[in-house]
This record gives C-alpha cells, sequence and structure tokens, in this order.
C-alpha cells in the first residue's frame, strides 16, 4: 500500500485530485491530508506528521497541486522499492 502524504493550506483537498489519484494510481493506496491553513507547521513538519500516520509500506510525499497522467503509476512505484 501506498500512503500519499500532502500538507495544503486548504481545509479540504480538492475532489478533483483525489479523483485523480483514485484513477490513477492502480494500487491500494491511503491519503493522509495535513491541514495547513493556520501555518502551525513547517513542509518538513507537516509531511514527519504525516509519516508517523502512514500505514502503508512504501510513502509518496506530494503537493497538492499534482496531476498524475500515467496509469497504474502506484504499481510500477512499488515494482522499483
Amino acid at each position: 500500500m501506498i500512503s500519499i502524504i500532502i500538507c495544503s493550506k486548504n481545509t479540504h483537498l480538492d475532489e478533483a485530485l483525489e479523483k485523480n489519484i483514485q484513477a490513477t494510481i492502480g494500487t491500494d493506496y491511503e491519503i493522509i491530508h495535513i491541514e495547513n491553513s493556520q501555518r502551525a507547521y513547517n513542509i518538513f513538519q507537516a509531511y514527519n506528521l504525516g509519516i508517523t500516520r502512514a500505514k502503508g509500506d512504501n510513502l509518496c510525499l506530494m503537493h497538492a497541486d499534482i496531476i498524475f497522467h500515467c496509469d497504474n503509476w502506484g504499481k510500477i512505484v512499488e515494482f522499483y522499492l
């Protein structure tokens, strides 16, 4: 399973991002959203917080403005890791 850790300044993740991940990842995953609207964390603190919550064997740290264009990218990442 891939744990996708996303830090954003918004209280909710963009639905289009969640749908994009669901449609393209091709493997089991979880999304861990670190809501940072109050700027309580720097990016490193936010990602480390997400890592402590992660249940997956592989971690994907990403920004909230990414769109995946490759199908089954999660399977590819798992293969190489």
